[in-house]
């Protein structure tokens, strides 16, 4: 049973997996050798050389089109090319069968397009499956090879080696994984599988009794339903994989189009990703795609890749290469969508000239801040007027009037220190929300911000001087942002009335 999650799932396998799909590898080195050996210690039988004619293009063929059992990531496929094995077991005997398909099997895994440990590992577990399928088919195997009695034998051989190469797979990505083997005995449509790999021995020993009993061109036309059979597994798993993809597609857009955040997005991205991709595993990072890896850039800043795993074959890569691309495009719009609705939000709130909150954004800090406050702690609230801003603006002009009100928000932020949030709420007036803080702080930062504005001011189109009156205000029990502010507010006219240049706590 090959895996269609067998590329790795992180820069580096564990050592024990590397050394356990070695050791399956050089066993099945060792049937090799052994068969082999066998086959000359008896003689050298020449069919050898005339079954390899026919099993290795057969086997370097068939390799490359199993029978995909289900479409998932994890998706089981049935390995097509033993039907080889089970072919020369009927025609041949069991030790010169066993060399034939230990010569074909070696070779046609490693010249695959899989990552080097999935060749080393299929090759190694195909030749040890195969020799317990041929002994066992030895051991049943009538005198009479065309017999009832000789399709079970090879069907019983099937199902041997089928079992095998499960548990061999199942061990090596449970080591590699470092899961429960049991875990990865249950893989869905295993049984399904299993009764495939029947039909393909089936399919073997028919070549093998038209080869006996008829002419050996009757014999070749067996290659039609083979060749049906390959043919139809093909198509079906494009057309399964683009169903798949097609879905996996859909929900990423419905997702996708329903973020309002980055970070969201991106995990939506790598949820509906891995699902999309036939290796079972993507993700975005900012290091673009390396070896047995395929990938697409968003195109955002900063340099964002989707990548993952190159899957086995050829045309599950095109499909892969197809849906990342698909996918990206809808992740760089949906970045595009969800970082202009937040610079939408963000100006929203922004006084435009001074880069200021402005007085939609003042006004919901205060009623948080208030919120915030109702076990006990005390809100204050600044209210700042700027006198002599008109005098400036009439006599400087408008643009000069502008650099006034972008210096004075400065020498504010200065004033209100890391804890205070200032806001211009139009015009020349502004506010300051002040937390909790300790007694004559609240005093201190409305004295710091009438010092700072009554020096004067070094203009482009000359000096100004103004002031500030300053409206102070502390919150009590039952107190909202409108009573906070309105309270505020009025001692700011206070201090105006009073010629302005000071702070008036409200009461």
């Amino acid at each position: 049973m090959e895996t269609a999650s067998t590329p790795p799932r992180g820069p580096r396998r564990p050592s024990a997996s590397v050394l356990l799909d070695s050791g399956i590898f050089v066993l099945g080195l060792g049937v090799l050798v052994g068969a082999l050996h066998a086959w000359w210690a008896a003689g050298a039988d020449p069919r050898l050389a005339a079954a390899l004619a026919v099993s290795l293009p057969l086997g370097w063929v068939l390799t490359r089109f199993p029978l995909m059992v289900t479409g998932g990531a994890s998706g089981i496929h049935v390995p097509f090319a033993p039907v080889v094995l089970f072919y020369l077991l009927v025609v041949l005997p069991p030790p010169v069968a066993l060399a034939a398909w230990a010569l074909t099997a070696v070779p046609a895994y490693f010249v695959d397009r899989r990552p080097w440990q999935s060749r080393v590992f299929n090759a190694g577990s195909s030749v040890l499956s195969s020799l317990l399928a041929v002994l066992v088919v030895g051991a049943l195997a009538p005198a009479r090879p065309v017999d009832t009695r000789m399709l079970l034998a090879v069907l019983a051989g099937a199902a041997t080696y089928f079992a095998t190469d499960t548990v061999l797979s199942a061990v090596s990505i449970a080591v590699e994984r470092r899961r429960a083997v049991l875990a990865e005995l249950a893989e869905p449509g295993a049984l399904v599988g299993g009764g495939l790999f029947l039909l393909v021995a089936a399919l073997g020993f028919l070549a093998g009794a038209v080869r006996h009993d008829m002419p050996g061109w009757v014999a070749l036309l067996t290659l039609l339903p083979s060749m049906a059979v390959v043919v139809a597994a093909w198509a079906w798993r494009r057309a399964h994989e683009s169903r798949r993809q097609q879905r996996a597609l859909f929900e990423a857009a419905v997702r996708i189009h329903a973020v309002t955040s980055v970070e969201e997005l991106l995990r939506a991205v790598e949820a509906h990703g891995t699902a999309l991709v036939s290796g079972g595993r993507l993700e975005v990072r900012s290091r673009p795609p390396v070896e047995h890896e395929i990938g697409c850039e968003l195109g955002d800043d900063p340099r964002r890749w989707l990548v993952a795993a190159r899957p086995t074959s050829r045309y599950a890569e095109q499909f892969d290469e197809v849906a990342l691309a698909s996918l990206g495009s809808l992740a760089a719009a949906a970045l595009l969508r969800v970082r202009l609705a937040a610079e939408t939000e963000r100006l929203a709130l922004v006084d435009p000239l001074t880069g200021l909150a402005n007085r939609r954004a003042f006004t919901t800090r205060l009623e948080e801040t208030v919120e915030d406050g109702d076990g006990g702690a005390t809100v204050a609230v600044l209210f700042v007027d700027l006198d002599g801003f008109k005098a400036v603006n009439d006599t400087l002009g408008h643009a000069a009037g502008d650099e006034l009100l972008t210096e004075s928000a400065r020498r504010l932020l200065d004033a209100a220190g890391p804890d205070g949030f200032v806001a211009r709420l139009g015009g020349d007036e502004f506010a300051v929300v002040l937390p909790d803080l300790f007694p004559g702080a609240v005093d201190d930062t409305a004295d710091a911000v009438v010092t700072a504005l009554r020096a004067p001011f070094l203009l482009s189109a000359g000096p100004a001087t103004i002031s500030a009156s300053v409206g102070v205000t502390a919150s009590e029990p039952g107190d909202d942002a409108d009573t906070l502010l309105s309270r505020a507010d009025a001692a700011m006219y206070v201090a105006k009335r009073a010629g302005g240049g000071r702070s008036v706590l409200g009461v």
